[in-house]
């Protein structure tokens, strides 16, 4: 497809838009109209002859080919219709010589089932509502309970014993705390169409520690017209409602793809390029055309296996919705040693190539990838990455290891008021930047006219830049300067938040060192050609950096562990100095604060002082790897 037939099929498309007064859309293509002339100049984004040609081998076609033959069916996780897009999957993957194995770990994994609420009266009215994989059945005559506002104020008592009526998408970290309040059952809000979610605060499938967390009440949403009724009701005094759910979760055999795709010149290390299967009803977009962007990544890398420094290891999940991650996890576990030893990126892709979805800026990356994947969005778009940090989302099962991350979902919606967007945020932490995956996210409405061609391929190009810059660079492209000024610049906002309470002068003291001693390593890397020992050095130096700074930067629970998929802070070991300011300093709680932060000080100094090591034991060497060259 050439840059000019793109153009003008887009305005075209825009034009369209403007006569059915789809206001939503017709903005978002005038800007992917202003996006495609950007690259059309090729200067402006510095583009080389071999990037534009590998921008030339995304196919249209072919992408619309993968997602048609992914998306024929709903495809639940662990559902013998997901079986049949994987076994399509391994199909064409076979077809361009990768390596495949396929795993069945049996999953916890939950299929929402019926639900039914009434309003009970002399009149029993029905409000049309859905339940959530992972909420509680209720027993075959259901509940009933008596039904309170959480948007009136309600909390503490009002709750204990009672069906919470409350705004917005079921998310986990809404769904929790209201259990734990004491809800009974909880109604949720969701707007003017219903989203399918995931209830559970578990990453992966529970261990008899984490098991208690599980929901244990029944969860249904509402539309906007059903949660209207219900307040109408309470308006006119005391509600009583019948909920009743049907959820089918147990542990079912889901499937896990991995695809090698392995090079002469590599020791074992791989970039690991991971989307997930398993679907809400058709799912398109969410993950359809993800899974299509993988294949036809793998297809041009086929051709390139020659150019490859390290492998391409393509990975297909299942478990994704509706085992919160189950097969991403079972793999980060079952795997952990290989991929602490030799993963050297996590890539992953969710929902890509919608409608509208002009907003790139805003994709998640870890500070040391930031100016690499940034580079691949430039050149295609235009736009540069904000670094929006990653959250508890995603398949992002692989921080334990050490291994940098670089995107999930790439592209957007512009930002609006709508319950997706306000949903999205919360996902990602709060931010408000974008108006997320669009308004038929986690609906029956996934279907394939909610993809845009010219978007689709656009984000695939993206992905092909990046993944190619990954496996062919001698040097794998980090920056860990950028992670020691992101260090830097949150643990000072802790300090004086802690009034200053807590000492972190040691730490500061080794990110002064590692800061100084990653310049001198730049300085030294920054030559013409390097050897291939050298080459290998330097990216054992960066590997060790990713598996030192990266799990206290991200974790909580450790490096074997998965934390919940509540929000983990910054460097959460330290995280709570910011209590201190707020605590009387010479208080039992505040002392016995001081004493964890200690303790957590000194893991974060050795966790540095292992990375300024490793750091100052390559620029020793360096000058004898260059010497032997020379010779």
């Amino acid at each position: 497809m050439s840059l000019k037939w793109m153009q003008e099929n887009v305005k075209t498309h825009a034009s369209e838009n403007r006569t059915c007064g789809d206001l939503k859309i017709a903005p978002g293509i005038a800007m992917m109209c202003r996006q495609l002339e950007t690259l059309a100049k090729g200067d402006s984004v510095k583009l080389t002859a071999e990037e534009r040609a590998l921008l030339g081998q995304v196919s249209a076609a072919t992408l619309e080919e993968y997602t048609i033959n992914i998306t024929r069916e709903v495809r639940l996780s662990g559902s013998p219709e997901e079986r049949r897009a994987f076994r399509y999957i391994g199909r064409m993957l076979r077809r361009w010589g990768f390596d495949i194995e396929e795993h069945r770990p049996e999953c916890w994994t939950s299929w929402p089932g019926a639900a039914l609420l009434e309003i009970l009266g002399d009149r029993p009215v029905s409000i049309r509502c859905i339940t959530h994989s992972m909420a509680a059945s209720t027993p075959p005559d259901g509940l009933i309970l008596d039904l309170v506002d959480a948007a009136t104020g309600a909390s503490g008592r009002d709750l204990v014993g009672r069906a919470v009526l409350t705004d917005g998408l079921a998310m986990p970290a809404k769904v929790f705390p209201l259990e734990l309040a004491g809800a009974a059952a909880e109604i949720f809000m969701c707007g003017d169409h219903f989203h399918e979610m995931i209830t559970s605060i578990v990453w992966g499938s529970p261990t008899h520690d984490d098991a208690r967390l599980l929901p244990k009440i029944p969860i249904v949403s509402v539309t906007r017209e059903g949660g209207e009724q219900l307040r109408k009701a309470l308006a006119q005094g005391p509600v009583r409602v019948r909920i009743r759910t049907q959820v089918e979760t147990c542990w079912r055999p889901l499937s896990v793809l991995i695809a090698n795709l392995r090079t002469p010149r590599s020791h074992g290390d791989f970039v690991l390029f991971s989307g997930h299967v398993d679907s809400w009803h058709y799912g398109a977009m969410d993950n359809g055309s993800a899974n299509a962007t993988q294949l036809e990544v793998a297809r041009i890398m086929a051709g390139r296996r020659q150019q490859m420094k390290r492998d391409l290891r393509l990975a297909f999940w299942s478990g994704h919705s509706h085992g919160r991650y189950a097969g991403s996890a079972w793999y980060a576990d079952h795997f952990w040693h290989d991929l602490h030893e030799h993963c050297v990126l996590h890539v992953n892709v969710d929902s890509v190539g919608a409608q509208g979805a002009t907003l790139l800026s805003e994709a998640i990356v870890m500070a040391e990838a930031r100016d690499f994947a940034s580079a691949a969005v430039e050149k295609v778009v235009g736009q540069r990455l904000s670094g929006a940090r990653p959250k508890r989302a995603g398949d992002q099962s692989f921080w334990g290891h050490g291994i940098p991350s670089v995107f999930m979902t790439l592209s957007e919606q512009p930002a609006d008021d709508s319950e997706t967007a306000k949903g999205f945020a919360q996902l990602m932490g709060g931010q408000a930047k974008t108006g997320g995956l669009g308004w038929w996210w986690h609906t029956t409405e996934d279907t394939l006219d909610k993809l845009h061609p010219e978007c689709l391929v656009r984000d695939a190009q993206v992905y092909a830049l990046a993944v190619r810059q990954a496996l062919e660079a001698a040097i794998l492209p980090f920056d860990y300067g950028d992670v020691v000024t992101e260090a830097r610049t949150l643990l000072q906002g802790y300090a004086r938040e802690a009034k200053r309470r807590f000492d972190l002068a040691p730490v500061f003291a080794l990110l002064d060192e590692l800061e100084a001693a990653l310049r001198q390593l730049t300085r030294l890397m920054q030559v013409k050609s390097i050897p291939a020992r050298a080459a290998e050095m330097a990216n054992a130096c960066l590997m060790t950096l990713g598996r030192e700074l990266i799990p206290i930067n991200y974790c909580r629970a450790g490096i074997f562990e998965h934390d919940t998929t509540l929000a983990v802070p910054p460097f959460p070991g330290l995280e709570p100095m910011r209590q201190l300011g707020l605590l009387p300093i010479q208080s039992d709680e505040a002392r016995q604060l001081q004493v964890a932060l200690v303790r957590e000080r000194n893991k974060v100094c050795h966790h540095l002082g292992n990375a300024l090591a490793m750091v100052h034991a390559t620029i020793a060497v360096w000058p004898t790897v260059r010497q032997r060259r020379r010779k």
